[in-house]
């Protein structure tokens, strides 16, 4: 049966420490198993705020970033060079300070049209884990949004309910047009975590942890539809790092 694991802070700082430290353990333990370490990340407030974290001198020179591969589970369709992009905002926050060799694919919006973009990071996905000899990725960190969406995954969306394609075009997806790794995908991953902070994030962390409770024994497929897209995920394991302010007074 499917397990949360929720861990609540006082602090958006003690959520992105918190996911920092498990970072670079499971990290080490994936590169010491299998040779390399998978990583998808998206964007945020609490995704980006582990990502600066990671440049401080308590992580940078500690973790094996030449064996690690950054993938993105979703982007908006903007030039990499506007602020309102995953990547740039990841890019100015950590992988601009790494000095050494580091792997990491950003959606290539600049590439083609909304489909065409799609279509090449489902490619490109396919060589990343072809390389490292993996079917998934090991590593997936998400945020929440204030309407349970997850990555670029909203509800009622028809990308939902995607059955054989890892990406797929969000056209008109919330302000942006947008690309994303799909349910397919993402329920591959081993290890999936969420960072949510922020007192706006409480009512829809609150409503996807109900919806998981309740439809623990179903599939992720079986889930689609009937809850948020936030509480789909069905892997055996899902951590849940949290900050008071979403996490109200919840029941661990």
């Amino acid at each position: 049966m499917p397990k949360d694991v929720i861990r609540q802070f006082v602090t958006p700082q003690g959520v992105t420490e918190a996911v920092a430290k498990d970072f670079l353990a499971r990290t080490q333990a994936y590169i010491k198993e299998t040779g390399t370490c998978v990583v998808a990340i998206s964007g945020g407030r609490a995704v980006n705020g582990f990502l600066e974290l990671l440049r401080s001198p308590a992580y940078l020179d500690r973790i094996d970033w030449e064996n690690i591969y950054f993938l993105w589970t979703d982007e908006r369709f903007v030039p990499q060079s506007s602020e309102d992009n995953n990547f740039h905002r990841a890019k100015e926050r950590l992988f601009s300070h790494i000095s050494g060799c580091c792997h990491f694919y950003p959606v290539q919006t600049e590439a083609g049209t909304l489909e065409e973009v799609a279509t090449l990071y489902d490619k490109e996905l396919t060589t990343v884990l072809s390389a490292c000899e993996k079917e998934a990725a090991d590593i997936l960190i998400l945020g929440l949004g204030d309407d349970g969406h997850i990555a670029s995954l909203f509800a009622k969306s028809p990308v939902l309910e995607e059955q054989e394609l890892s990406v797929r075009a969000v056209p008109g997806g919330k302000v942006w047009d947008r690309v994303t790794m799909t349910f397919p995908f993402l329920a591959k991953t081993k290890d999936v975590w969420f960072a949510v902070v922020g007192e706006t994030k409480m009512a829809a962390l609150a409503r996807v942890l109900r919806q998981r409770e309740t439809y623990q024994d179903d599939t992720w497929q079986d889930r689609i539809g009937h809850v948020l897209p936030g509480a789909v995920l069905s892997q055996d394991e899902v951590r849940w790092y949290v900050d008071e302010a979403a996490g109200g007074k919840l029941k661990l």
